[in-house]
């Protein structure tokens, strides 16, 4: 049985209302890379953190194979949901989803393209160097793993910026995304305004947690794993190949 925990089942219970209207944009671009991707995959594709499911449905619409969408936040997974049902009986009869965390899948070899966005960064060390495995087990041997690039260290002091604006019918929608270290880790603070003819009418707020990677713990981390990066990556997504064996 798969089971999540409370803190995991209530993440994104503020941010999932906010999240495609504001930050979509960014996932179209990451998503739209992966068609090619995609479209080669000949036994199944997962896709850990799934969210709102706008890469997944990028995903299904370039493949034909199974694709396994792993989201263990209630919030984020409503949204997916109901966007699986939008897109008609064919997402339907293809997307699984689960709600484990990732070291929870049960899903030996049974995929040659994996996707990772947006978790990495947010895992704590002990549990990123797990995720790294069970992504490695999810893969046959050559397969492609994709996934965007952690930050490399701290914050040199507390820093805001505008994460996105959206106009929807007559009201504003705005975040706000504060960062600053805590401890060894950044605390990434959002704020979501919603304005209507220039007065503010709500705000909520919620607050996530990433742990920074350097370049060479990120490759030690990979090889241990059996992951090798692949030619052709971009400044914040790495292409990596799953290896025959473990390093």
């Amino acid at each position: 049985m798969e089971q999540v925990a409370p803190e995991i089942q209530g993440a994104y219970a503020v941010s999932a209302e906010f999240y495609d209207v504001l930050h979509g944009a960014q996932y179209r671009r990451h998503a739209l890379a992966l068609s090619g991707p995609a479209a080669a995959a000949r036994v199944g594709i997962v896709e850990l953190g799934a969210g709102t499911g706008l890469v997944t449905g990028v995903l299904v619409d370039a493949s034909s194979v199974p694709v396994h969408a792993v989201e263990p936040a209630a919030a984020m997974r409503t949204v997916l949901l109901s966007r699986l049902a939008a897109a008609g009986p064919e997402a339907l009869g293809r997307v699984t989803v689960h709600t484990c965390r990732a070291q929870q899948l049960d899903l030996p070899a049974r995929a040659d393209l994996a996707v990772c966005f947006r978790v990495i960064a947010g895992l704590p060390p002990a549990e990123r160097r797990e995720v790294w495995r069970a992504l490695a087990d999810c893969l046959l041997p050559g397969g492609l793993l994709f996934v965007d690039r952690p930050p490399a260290a701290l914050p040199a002091g507390p820093g805001r910026r505008r994460a996105g604006r959206a106009r929807v019918g007559s009201d504003v929608y705005t975040a706000w995304l504060t960062e600053r270290t805590e401890s060894d880790r950044i605390r990434l603070d959002y704020l979501y305004l919603v304005h209507r003819r220039g007065r503010e009418i709500r705000r909520a707020r919620e607050t996530f947690h990433q742990w920074p990677l350097t370049d060479e713990e990120l490759a030690r981390e990979l090889g241990e794993a059996g992951f090798r990066p692949q030619d052709g990556r971009s400044p914040d997504v790495l292409r990596l190949r799953r290896l025959g064996r473990r390093w």
